[in-house]
């Protein structure tokens, strides 16, 4: 059951992209992958390549924000991390519509994963607000250093 579930989450995220896209309006990303590569190996930048890489990923247009989101913050690419994401942008009052709406499913698809979910929430609520801070302009920081600044433990 477990895995049809995690797949359910998948399916989810896939289907609602090309419809989210329609909708969304991020700030141009400056960056393009080999910029990314090519960065200080300490910087947010060059661990985005790297997360993105590790993984076989290319940037996902209007996603490139998010996938940073996914490297400052630590989370991985499965189901269970995507909800830990949303769960910590929950807390931290950053969460879109559609982020709220995926974490709600999860946490009805997956109520055993409720404290592991609890635990993201309050590391959002402890973290400094990210809607003050802007993605791009902290590329080239040291990764360690953002979240140091920004008090994600």
């Amino acid at each position: 059951m477990d895995l049809s579930m995690h797949r359910v989450i998948e399916k989810l995220i896939q289907w609602s992209v090309p419809f989210l896209n329609v909708f969304r309006r991020p700030p141009v990303w400056p960056f393009s992958f080999d910029d990314l590569k090519d960065m200080n190996e300490n910087t947010l930048g060059f661990h985005l390549y790297e997360f993105l890489n590790s993984r076989e990923f290319n940037y996902l247009p209007k996603y490139e924000m998010h996938d940073a989101y996914h490297t400052l913050l630590g989370y991985g690419t499965t189901s269970i991390e995507e909800l830990k994401l949303q769960a910590f942008m929950w807390g931290n009052n950053n969460s879109t519509f559609a982020g709220r709406v995926l974490f709600i499913l999860g946490l009805i698809l997956f109520p055993t994963k409720y404290q592991i979910f609890k635990v993201e929430i309050i590391r959002g609520k402890k973290a400094k607000k990210l809607k003050g801070y802007d993605v791009i302009e902290m590329i080239n920081k040291p990764l360690l250093q953002l979240r140091e600044e920004l008090c994600i433990s």
